[in-house]
């Protein structure tokens, strides 16, 4: 299978003053969008500030598309 990478943003509040907070909350965040085990590792971890919003860069395996049969 083939790795690819995927982002998730997180606005930041009072609770994720911290940048080690913003990171423990894209890796939960990561792992329960892609429903794994354990958090998925991330590779960056970028503020953008014109919309004041951190997006982190995170890695995992592809998943296998399901084939989907067309009626014709």
């Amino acid at each position: 299978m083939q790795m690819v990478f995927k982002a998730i943003v997180v606005t930041p509040n009072e609770k994720t003053a911290e940048v080690g907070s913003i990171l423990a909350v894209a890796r939960a965040e990561a792992r329960k969008r892609e429903r794994a085990e354990v958090n998925p590792p991330v590779w960056a971890l970028v503020f953008v500030a014109e919309v004041g919003v951190y997006v982190a860069v995170y890695e995992v395996q592809d998943k296998p598309k399901l084939a989907v049969e067309r009626k014709g």
